[in-house]
């Protein structure tokens, strides 16, 4: 067998290269095309909240209170003393001390045919003066500071629209008291001095009571005939912390009724 020659020796190798070559090609792994990445978005950044502007703080005396919710106030209303104990009634008994009679008091007896003046008073308290109309009576007691005021005779009624100045008085400022057999009525307060001074002609719900101005009881005196006098025992100024009802209940159990035939 004749032996290749150069050429073909080369051609040989040539081609067992390029086999190679083909065959390295083969072998080698394909690199997967690359995937697009979506470019994240640029993260939103939680900034802290800007610090409180600094406040300098007020001295104490600057410092304003915390409101404090406050239930609203009632209708103020007397503390006055309530009867408690039973009590008897209220009579115009005869006066029967032999002791003279004052002459303010003789003037009423000229005047009215008869005058009622009471036997027992709180310590200190005199006849100051009579006052008197045609058809009514007021006798002041004094003491240094204090009036007690005995009226009579006079008509009351508990109705509240009844007023003598056409104004509405306060539901409670009146409060019925059984002394004995007789219902009687304690009356707290008054108008307001500016009221009474405005007058009737003051519109209803402008009238203001004032309920520390005074304290009176309503009642009827009767003697022992069966006659009536319509009566009242008043005690001012206020505030009245002075007196209560059971010293002004004594009072109106202590009057005598002095008549012309005494």
């Amino acid at each position: 067998m004749a032996e290749p020659n150069a050429n073909e020796v080369a051609m040989n190798r040539l081609g067992i290269l390029f086999l190679l070559a083909a065959l390295l090609a083969g072998c080698t792994p394909e690199i997967p095309a690359a995937t697009a990445t979506a470019i994240p978005a640029t993260p939103t950044v939680s900034l802290p909240p800007p610090a409180p502007t600094p406040r300098p703080t007020p001295p104490p005396s600057a410092v304003t209170p915390t409101a404090v919710a406050t239930i609203p106030a009632e209708t103020p209303t007397a503390t006055m003393t309530m009867i408690l104990r039973e009590q008897e009634d209220i009579l115009c008994m005869p006066f029967d001390q032999d002791e003279d009679i004052l002459p303010a008091i003789a003037e009423i007896i000229e005047d009215f045919g008869y005058a009622i003046q009471p036997t027992a008073l709180p310590e200190g308290f005199m006849l100051a003066g009579v006052s008197s109309t045609n058809d009514e009576v007021r006798q002041i007691y004094q003491n240094a500071a204090n009036n007690i005021i005995v009226a009579y005779p006079i008509e009351f009624s508990p109705d509240t629209r009844t007023d003598p100045l056409g104004w509405e008085r306060p539901e409670d400022a009146l409060r019925s008291l059984q002394i004995g057999n007789q219902t009687t009525y304690l009356m707290i307060g008054g108008w307001s001095d500016a009221s009474i001074i405005a007058g009737p002609a003051l519109k209803p719900d402008r009238a203001e009571w004032d309920y520390d101005k005074s304290v009176a009881l309503f009642f009827t005196c009767r003697a022992d005939d069966g006659r009536g006098v319509g009566m009242a025992i008043q005690a001012l100024p206020g505030p009245v912390n002075w007196i209560d009802a059971n010293d002004i209940v004594m009072i109106a159990q202590s009057l005598r009724r002095i008549s012309r035939s005494r």
